[in-house]
């Protein structure tokens, strides 16, 4: 493969990945570099069906018809550097790779707890399907199971244990569970929820050390455990652009085309930072449907497209038999209203800043009130005189779009 360049290069066996993958299949020869051992698989489930063993392994696994006639996926190495003048990848065991372009969806790997004892106990990070291999496995004979962290994947994992019949622990460090998706009053609610299924919180605390047996938090606690699962964000994979000299600074820099500023080198996924166009924040969008969306654009864009990345990223879950939806800014909010009711629990809290609407939460509701709310997000509508109709289950939202 030395002396035979292809078209396109894509770093990265993930969602994004393998949405380019996708698009680019029918356009010139693609080649995929995976540090992991498997053709790309959908994350998701891993933390939900697939822990609990309701479905076959085979079943995550993205379209393999593709990967066996098409694109070529090379297993268990890293893009070690790029050089893009020369089209030039070198590879972790020392091989080259000429490309015309080249896609960096590397992704990011867990973040670490960094305390004393964590290799003694067995930490297990969440992130791969070889992490949720070793959880079923390891959940079958728990009896005192502990999740670290209480954002969405977290929140999954404890779900999941309690499902399987086992109690788990959460301990969070901040005051609340989903603290970056929804205000405090939900929070409780679904807290309450798990609760009353068997999930137990210690929230605004860390782990301070593990022992045999045992977890000590900041405050002094021994909870007894084990089976320690932490999962506490990701530190985006972005080693390989910034030994390539492209520009970095939490991710891979991109424009609005997800090119980077090295020519003909685009970067897409978790690890693209991006100007979001809906908040005018940079940011990098850890979300699915970011994924999959950011996936597509720089493959069209490769191909030759001018598209610009226009997007409203929605994340959603489901624990128990909760499906849950959150698009656009719960964080910088300073009013939220509640549509529904949260005893059902069906209901959406809408978010909103200086009268305008910035956000939701939703729990069971219909997708089609949801893509008004996304619409109205994107149109930046002014609530200031429609709070009443907003919480009503009998005013067909959709009105506010046509009278935007």
């Amino acid at each position: 493969m030395d002396n035979n360049r292809i078209d396109y290069l894509i770093i990265g066996g993930g969602l994004a990945g393998h949405s380019a993958a996708k698009q680019l299949i029918n356009a010139g020869s693609v080649v995929m570099v995976t540090e992991e051992g498997f053709t790309p698989y959908d994350r998701p489930p891993l933390s939900k069906t697939y822990l609990r063993g309701e479905v076959d392994e085979s079943s995550i696994f993205f379209e393999p018809e593709i990967y066996k006639h098409g694109v070529k996926v090379i297993l268990r190495k890293k893009v070690e550097s790029l050089d893009s003048r020369e089209g030039i990848a070198i590879l972790s065991d020392g091989t080259t790779i000429e490309f015309s372009k080249a896609l960096i969806a590397t992704g990011g790997r867990p973040r670490k707890l960094g305390v004393p004892g964590e290799a003694e106990v067995g930490v297990t990070y969440f992130r791969t399907l070889d992490d949720a291999r070793s959880i079923r496995e390891r959940a079958r004979g728990s009896k005192a199971p502990l999740v670290v962290g209480a954002g969405f994947l977290g929140m999954e994992l404890a779900a999941s244990l309690a499902m399987m019949g086992l109690r788990p622990t959460v301990v969070e460090a901040k005051p609340q569970i989903w603290s970056g998706f929804m205000d405090e009053k939900t929070a409780m609610v679904m807290q309450q929820y798990f609760e009353a299924r068997g999930v137990s919180f210690i929230l605004g605390e860390t782990i301070r050390e593990f022992q045999r047996n045992l977890a000590v938090v900041g405050d002094g606690r021994e909870i007894e455990t084990d089976l320690v699962v932490a999962s506490i964000g990701i530190i985006p994979n972005s080693e390989v652009a910034q030994r390539s000299g492209i520009s970095t600074g939490n991710g891979i820099i991109v424009n609005e085309y997800l090119e980077t500023n090295s020519p003909g080198v685009y970067a897409a996924g978790d690890v693209a930072n991006i100007l979001d166009p809906v908040t005018g924040d940079r940011r990098r969008i850890e979300h699915w449907n970011n994924a999959e969306y950011t996936g597509k654009l720089a493959a069209a864009n490769m191909r030759g497209s001018r598209s610009r990345y226009d997007f409203l990223s929605t994340i959603w879950s489901d624990v128990f038999d909760l499906h849950l939806e959150s698009a656009g800014d719960a964080v910088n909010r300073d009013e939220e209203l509640v549509r529904g009711n949260v005893n059902k629990p069906s209901f959406v809290t809408i978010y909103l800043r200086r009268g305008i609407i910035i956000g939701y939460l939703a729990v069971n509701r219909d997708y089609g009130e949801l893509e008004v709310l996304n619409k109205l997000i994107i149109n930046k509508f002014d609530a200031s005189s429609h709070r009443k109709q907003l919480v009503s289950e009998e005013f067909d939202l959709r009105s506010l779009v046509a009278s935007n």
